[in-house]
């Protein structure tokens, strides 16, 4: 006998729309709004949200159920086994382009691989990973990449003042630009600020191709044209493509991903070593003598966890969307029709001290000798079929900036929240606020 989920109330509903949805969206959801994300820093939006959230799992859970998320009914997915169906199953029957996303994401790029379905999915995989390289334990131009990252690193410990975020995503959209496009790129900024603009108007979710896309593809497409064998676009010739996979467009996600996304994360890593000295220790004690080697940067599993941890602790993507293509019957019988809105809330998820012992202290340890990396809880990377392809590649960058900085400069909290081992760390961490100062020895 079938037994329907059971459903949060009309009055829950409204607060969940009110206190989770609606501060995601009024952040930007593509592009962030500065002045916004500081606002609700401050209010602090995050932890009334988690809270929120946690009572309704305590009342509701641990399947999953429902809640109205402004007028649409909505699955909430909380329960790691539950999200092992959901993203075992995508892009089908659980496909990644509920409304929400596939309008925003139309304005900057319309034929994504994180929204196609089907045949468009498989054939603009296939290209990603022919290009990314997932399953490999080294990208094949690993040894340029960490050339390019360590030159980056250099210049940013060559400027006054303490770090602000935005000389730190600045310094990252240029590598990104090396690393994607190659050396011809790397001064265009232009580039960076078409794209910029294009997801600022995915903020608004026309459903369509922003003015200016045509443009942005084009610049793009110039490069894929006269590609650089130092970079990602040096391997586009072999990989496999058809008229519909749209080269330069699967290139735009690794673009705003490697160039927005990651400092964020990067950022965080160093407010956390700069407040964690026995953690900052043991990366410098890791990293030896020589930081900038490919096998050095590529063995550094504890760095990594430092960089998978900021993402656990503070997920740029707070929300998970997905929905049905198809009928799905779930393991209490229930079936639930094409069509159905569901949602992961990766805070919660990530956070929950329930299933979580290490929840809310930072932890990398838990990355390098722990089971994190297994756990369906962590979903910032998704998991799955849908896995992003560039996980790997974004860590090695990753660990490759944070390997040069930390060799030679101590980073010093000098604005921002407060972070400590002996206290729980808080659930939001505004960056644009936030200033990390450097002594060097």
């Amino acid at each position: 006998m079938a037994l329907d989920f059971k459903h949060a109330s009309i009055v829950e509903g409204v607060r969940f729309t009110a206190q989770v949805a609606v501060p995601n969206v009024v952040q930007g959801l593509f592009r962030r709004r500065e002045a916004v994300v500081s606002a609700v820093d401050k209010i602090p939006a995050d932890g009334l949200g988690f809270r929120f959230v946690e009572g309704l799992v305590a009342k509701y859970g641990p399947d999953p159920f429902w809640v109205r998320v402004g007028s649409e009914e909505t699955l909430l997915v909380t329960h790691p086994d539950d999200i092992r169906i959901v993203l075992g199953g995508s892009p089908d029957p659980f496909a990644p382009d509920p409304e929400a996303k596939r309008k925003g994401m139309s304005a900057f790029q319309p034929t994504a691989l994180s929204i196609s379905r089907g045949d468009l999915w498989r054939d603009r995989r296939a290209f990603a990973d022919a290009v990314l390289h997932p399953g490999s334990p080294l990208h094949p131009l690993a040894a340029s990449f960490a050339a390019i990252a360590a030159e980056e690193a250099d210049a940013l410990l060559a400027t006054d003042g303490p770090l602000r975020f935005d000389a730190l995503n600045a310094a990252f959209q240029r590598l990104t630009r090396r690393v994607v496009l190659g050396a011809a790129a790397a001064d265009d900024t232009g580039l960076t600020e078409q794209l910029g603009e294009l997801m600022a108007a995915g903020n608004k979710m026309p459903g369509r191709p922003a003015p200016g896309y045509d443009a942005f593809h084009e610049r793009l497409a110039s490069y894929v044209a006269d590609p650089d064998p130092d970079a990602l676009t040096g391997l586009v010739a072999a990989a496999p493509a058809t008229d519909d996979t749209d080269v330069p467009g699967q290139l735009i996600h690794w673009l705003f991903a490697m160039g927005d996304t990651l400092p964020t994360n990067l950022f965080r890593a160093l407010a956390l070593l700069a407040t964690h000295p026995d953690a900052l220790d043991r990366v410098r004690a890791e990293l030896g003598d020589e930081p900038a080697t490919v096998e050095t940067i590529a063995g550094a599993s504890y760095l990594a966890g430092c960089v998978l941890e900021a993402m656990r602790l503070w997920p740029t993507t707070s929300l998970f969307g997905r929905v049905q293509a198809a009928e799905h019957r779930w393991v209490n019988g229930q079936k639930t029709p094409e069509g159905t809105q569901l949602l992961i809330p990766n805070l919660f998820n990530h956070r929950n001290s329930a299933r979580i012992p290490y929840a809310d202290r930072f932890a990398p340890e838990e990355w390098s000798e722990g089971t994190a990396g297994d756990d369906w809880s962590f979903n910032f990377f998704s998991h799955g079929p849908q896995g992003c392809p560039g996980a790997a590649l974004s860590i090695f960058l990753g660990q490759a900036v944070l390997g040069r900085l930390l060799a030679t400069a101590t980073p010093t909290l000098e604005a921002g929240p407060r972070l400590s081992g002996d206290a729980d760390l808080p659930y939001g961490f505004d960056v644009y606020s936030s200033a990390i100062g450097w002594l060097t020895s």
